[in-house]
């Protein structure tokens, strides 16, 4: 194709969609709010992401030793742990250390431990986890497989807790993607219909370039090319509104994860490549050459 010819379809593009102002501003207003609300739930969806994920990072679980545990299976214990998969950190708190943590804990009422003849408090190993093992069945396998070893007394996991920051966050993620389904859906959808009524409008030019020679791919050009530019423009205009709210809410609120300069110039190239697909759906439905 001739640079001649390549400026001729895309000024065909651009003043086809400026005869159809009304029809392509709507499309564009309708399509941008869609790609909005898509990134709306990118957005939070990733923040989500973000919180639940220094929230597992709090998760600990804690192996209480029996008084009675030989020397030799404590020190196996301590080497399987150092080695488990999801275990990033192990930590050994004597009777005593904790003795004086829960001293602690107590601070006004620490007199009363005074009257204590033996320290009642076990021994134990304090686990700090990886992603790995902040996962909701690897959690609780090894649970399980900690309980068995000789001289453990007990094993405390908020594993409850886990599974329920698993099922809301597989919750989120499913909504989150519906919604973008919906939204690619809706937005194919829109300019199809946009370009269906451009093709229906331009019926007789096409009669004419067909009978002067013109290819196929020469009369469906402009069309797509129209497409991708009202979806290029619903992009820019999501993206437009993003940043400036992004503007303030990150003054009220730190540390939020916002769209960066990659993630901007993506999302417009998706809007682009959603308009051009949705011209090409409507030509391939309503234009016979």
């Amino acid at each position: 194709m001739h640079s001649t010819q390549a400026r001729y379809l895309v000024r065909e593009g651009m003043v086809g969609l400026v005869r159809r102002r009304l029809s392509g501003t709507v499309a564009v207003l309708i399509m941008g709010s869609s790609l909005l609300m898509l990134a709306i739930f990118s957005i939070v969806s990733i923040n989500l992401d973000r919180i639940l994920q220094t929230v597992r990072g709090d998760i600990d679980v804690v192996v209480y030793l029996r008084d009675d545990i030989h020397e030799a299976d404590q020190a196996v214990l301590h080497e399987d742990l150092l080695s488990m998969a999801g275990v990033h950190a192990v930590r050994y708190v004597g009777r005593d250390e904790a003795l004086q943590r829960f001293r602690g804990e107590i601070a006004d009422d620490s007199e009363l431990l005074d009257a204590l003849e033996a320290n009642p408090l076990p021994a134990s190993f304090e686990l700090s986890l990886d992603a790995l093992g902040q996962d909701a069945k690897r959690l609780e396998s090894l649970t399980g497989s900690l309980g068995r070893y000789p001289g453990v007394e007990e094993v405390v996991a908020e594993i409850e807790w886990v599974r329920r920051l698993d099922r809301f966050s597989s919750v989120f993620m499913l909504v989150t993607a519906v919604i973008g389904v919906i939204v690619l859906v809706s937005a194919v959808f829109v300019i199809s219909n946009t370009v269906r009524l451009t093709v229906e409008e331009s019926a007789e030019q096409v009669a004419i370039m067909k009978l002067v020679g013109a290819t196929n791919a020469f009369i469906r050009t402009p069309f797509v090319i129209g497409g991708a530019l009202q979806g290029a423009a619903a992009g820019v205009l999501a993206m437009g509104v993003l940043l400036v709210a992004g503007h303030f809410v990150r003054q009220h609120i730190d540390g939020i994860f916002f769209f960066g300069t990659g993630q901007v110039l993506g999302f417009v190239v998706l809007s682009t490549l959603l308009g051009a697909g949705g011209s090409l759906v409507a030509l391939r439905r309503h234009l016979r050459l």
